[in-house]
């Protein structure tokens, strides 16, 4: 099994915070671990790609940005 890069990791967390969770819906969803989660999170938090508000996380117009360049530079390798 191949492991995940840190940008699969981010981008599995974006599009599951796309829509409100929790961090228990964001370790599960995205397959990752409780310690792990909070680095991703904290770090995506300071970034600007995600906000908390009432111990949910949702994804920020900045963070919807970078998905949607991950998803044409992904469409585009799929291709090559």
């Amino acid at each position: 099994m191949m492991r995940r890069s840190r940008i699969d990791i981010v981008v599995d967390i974006l599009k599951t915070v796309n829509n409100e969770r929790t961090k228990t819906q964001v370790v599960y969803q995205a397959n990752l671990n409780f310690k792990r989660a909070d680095r991703y999170l904290q770090m995506l938090q300071n970034m600007g790609l995600v906000e908390k508000e009432k111990g949910r996380y949702r994804i920020t117009e900045n963070g919807r940005e970078y998905l949607n360049r991950f998803n044409e530079l992904n469409a585009v390798f799929q291709g090559v």
